[in-house]
Parts: C-alpha cells; structure tokens; sequence
C-alpha cells in the first residue's frame, strides 16, 4: 500500500477499508487541526491508487466500504476526481461506499448535477460518494 506523509481515519470508518488519495490539505489553516500542517496538498499518481486496489482486491475482495484518506480529497475537482472513483468500480465490484473528508468550501464548488451523480451513481457504477 502507498501511504505518504500522516494518515488519520476517523472512529467511525473503523470497519472501513483504507485508500490513500491525497496526502495534505488544500486549506491547512484551521486553528483546531494541525494534522496536514506542515504537509503539502499532493494527488496520489493513479498508477500507485490501482496498485492499493489491487492488493485492496486481493486480501478483502468483498469491501462493501472504502474510505479514501487525504486531508480533503473532495477539493479536487470532478474530472480529476472521476477516473480514480471510477477504477474503484474496476476492482471492487462489491463497494457500495466511498467515503472521504470534504469541507464545505469543497461541496460549494461542485455543481449540483455533480453532486447528484455521484449520490445517484449515474456516471460511477452505483458507488456512493459521501
């Protein structure tokens, strides 16, 4: 698995398999977290996500949950962030969510048919992305 820079998942994805896409935060300024601090906001090459997924595919073939891990994932745009949900699909047919942390700034900037695509799984397979 390619993990870079600090990993944290939160209590609740406890049973939730891990992904790293991005490593940082875009923002990195809040006054109660300084987790991504000192860590660059960087896109995980989608050759290295594939590679996890297939070891992801091989040792837990039934992941009914990913949660994507980053400082925020969500602020990347909806282009970039497609092909990688997409692959997800490729190799674990049996997902049904993915999870990942978004701040409202990074919902804001989402057109409301993407955000609805994703929830209704039009253009990702039938994946959720919460």
């Amino acid at each position: 698995m390619h993990f870079t820079g600090r990993t944290w998942r939160p209590p609740y994805e406890a049973n939730s398999c891990i992904i790293q896409l991005t490593s940082g935060c875009t923002y990195g300024k809040c006054r109660f977290c300084n987790l991504y601090k000192y860590e660059p906001f960087r896109l995980s090459p989608l050759s290295g996500f594939e590679e996890d997924l297939a070891e992801i595919k091989r040792y837990q073939p039934g992941v009914r949950r990913i949660f994507v891990t980053g400082g925020n994932p969500f602020a990347l745009s909806y282009e970039k962030l497609k092909p990688y949900v997409l692959i997800v699909r490729d190799y674990l047919t049996k997902c049904q969510t993915i999870a990942m942390f978004a701040s409202i700034r990074d919902i804001k900037n989402k057109g409301v048919w993407q955000l609805n695509s994703w929830r209704e799984g039009t253009n990702f397979g039938d994946a959720d992305i919460y």
